[in-house]
């Protein structure tokens, strides 16, 4: 009955208030012996931080992406920072920027905390939406050109969102780690702009891909490389910190920093390098190196070898005055080819040293892009190359006379007979004929110079090898050096060069330039890069910089003896 069923009820909800007034009892009990266990002054600690609140979180708790991400990098920037601190050896320079009313400095004088922010100045849209992962910037361009049948604007719309929101991500992440400098306003939009164009244009290539995992270790790449390659190749704040440096006797050399810098990317820059050496090579040559050099030292008296090898100036283009116009040659390589460009520069040099001044004239220009387009390892014109590759291709094909690029400090109106082509023409190969462009007064058979070279590869293992540099540049002539590149290198100005000790100052490559001569503490080295870089396409760098070797030519066979020399020499029109 009706009667019953409230009874029941009623007997139910009495029940159910006493278990739980029992609970709540238990409860209590247990929080009042826990608070006889906590210390007294445990009410008063301190408030904690935004990132502890992700340190204190449990492991096991559901955590969306974001929050996973934000609390390693918590902890990545927290041991960063501590393994800073402990390798830390000398205070960063300060950096200006071109915000009016701000000044963010990098030294800690006088026990002040003047630590800049981990990020760049940059002028952002104000947004109260959170930034995404990678992972979801992944998934929307893929939902919106994923398909065959994707709309081709909205496609666009979203990977060029998507480029803007990660780059952010990953500039952010990159101040964090240092390995970006801080970068001006300018700068920082140039740079922005670059990688934006760049996943434009790339993504196509991501999406078409056939699986999902594909597409996304190709997304991933895409914009970690993207960022890498396209960031600034000589940011102001770079060029400030080595002049800092040098006013403060800690550098060696000065620094120039040009406007222009800021549309040159990472990417462009490598573009002027292509020096080329395996693991194994380096090995080889170090072990050859080693087992020669008591030999070698045998040739040189005991009086030289207790002086330092470099312990007085000499120049190639002062001793042999009769070849200035020679050795004095700057060229400007526009691939990755500058192995080609040294040994051009070190055979004309050393054919009008051989031939006492006879290999001279206006036109007395060997082709770098013949030895380039000839090359023995039968790889495309652009590519890099060893250090003895240059003289080997030289003694098997020869070389006949060619003019640089415009940027080159050749007079104009001289005519060669295979001057420097474009980077970008296609199919090149090795010519059988002189340039269909020009108009030579003899043909490529007539005009080619055969030097037989016996080059030897040296390794920089000790001192003692410079007795061996210093002995080929003061009878010979110039050498091939080989060195490692980082990112301060493109803004020498002047002195004795040596890579800034920064986190920031990458590496960028191998490259190949023409050693000139010697002085205390330096070798002298031209580079290819037009007489506007440097000492007028000049630079001097310390010896221990000159990390990959020193490649001698060794004397060409058939020298001038008294004779005519056996050669042809070009002939002004």
């Amino acid at each position: 009955s009706r009667w019953a069923l409230t009874t029941c009820s009623k007997c139910c909800s009495v029940r159910m208030a006493k278990f739980w007034f029992l609970g709540a009892a238990v409860q209590h009990f247990f929080l009042v012996a826990n608070a006889e266990d906590t210390p007294a002054d445990s009410c008063t600690k301190e408030r904690p931080t935004f990132a502890d609140l992700f340190e204190d979180e449990n492991e096991g708790s559901p955590l969306n992406l974001l929050q996973r991400r934000q609390r390693q990098r918590v902890q990545e920037f927290r041991q960063a920072e501590l393994q800073a601190e402990k390798s830390r050896s000398w205070p960063p320079p300060p950096f200006d920027f071109e915000d009016k009313g701000v000044r963010y400095s990098g030294l800690l004088e006088n026990d002040e905390e003047t630590k800049p922010p981990p990020l760049t100045p940059m002028v952002l849209p104000p947004s109260s939406k959170r930034r995404r992962s990678l992972d979801l910037h992944f998934n929307a361009v893929i939902a919106s050109c994923g398909s065959k049948l994707s709309d081709p604007a909205r496609c666009n719309k979203a990977v060029v969102k998507s480029a803007q929101s990660v780059f952010v991500q990953l500039h952010v992440e990159a101040r964090i780690d240092e390995k970006v400098p801080p970068l001006t306003k300018q700068e920082t939009s140039e740079f922005r702009d670059r990688f934006a164009e760049l996943v434009v244009g790339d993504s196509k290539r991501v999406v078409t891909k056939s699986s999902r995992s594909e597409q996304y270790s190709g997304w991933k790449n895409l914009v970690q490389n993207g960022y890498m390659a396209m960031r600034p190749v000589v940011p102001e704040s770079l060029a400030k910190t080595i002049n800092k440096l040098h006013d403060t006797g800690e550098s060696t050399w000065k620094a120039a920093y040009d406007s222009s810098f800021v549309k040159v990317s990472v990417a462009k820059g490598k573009s002027k390098l292509g020096f080329e050496m395996s693991t194994e090579e380096e090995d080889e040559m170090k072990n050859h190196t080693l087992s020669m050099l008591q030999e070698d030292l045998s040739h040189f008296s005991k009086e030289e070898l207790s002086r330092s090898a470099f312990d007085e100036e000499f120049d190639v283009r002062e001793n042999w005055p009769e070849c200035k116009h020679i050795t004095t040659h700057v060229r400007y390589q526009t691939c990755n080819n500058c192995w080609s460009h040294a040994t051009a520069l070190i055979t004309e040099s050393r054919l009008c040293i051989e031939s006492r001044g006879q290999f001279n004239g206006a036109n007395a220009w060997l082709s770098q892009s013949f030895i380039a387009a000839c090359r023995l390892d039968g790889r495309d014109y652009c590519m890099g190359g060893s250090g003895l590759l240059g003289f080997k291709t030289v003694s098997r094909w020869g070389v006949p006379t060619g003019g640089p690029d415009f940027r080159g400090n050749m007079k104009a109106g001289i005519e060669t007979c295979y001057p420097q082509i474009l980077p970008h023409d296609n199919d090149i190969r090795c010519p059988g004929a002189c340039s269909p462009y020009v108009t030579y007064s003899r043909p490529l058979s007539e005009d080619l110079f055969f030097v037989q070279y016996q080059p030897r590869a040296l390794h920089p293992v000790g001192s003692q090898v410079h007795y061996l540099v210093k002995q080929a540049l003061t009878q010979d002539g110039p050498i091939l050096l080989g060195m490692r590149i980082y990112q301060d290198f493109y803004a020498y100005e002047s002195g004795i060069y040596e890579p800034t000790r920064k986190s920031w100052n990458l590496y960028m490559g191998g490259h190949a330039v023409t050693g000139m001569g010697f002085g205390p503490g330096y070798v002298l080295a031209v580079n290819s890069w037009s007489t506007s870089w440097g000492m007028d396409g000049a630079f001097k760098v310390s010896p221990q910089s000159v990390d990959f070797g020193f490649f001698l030519p060794g004397r060409p066979l058939g020298s001038f003896s008294g004779s005519s020399y056996p050669m042809p020499l070009p002939k002004e029109r």
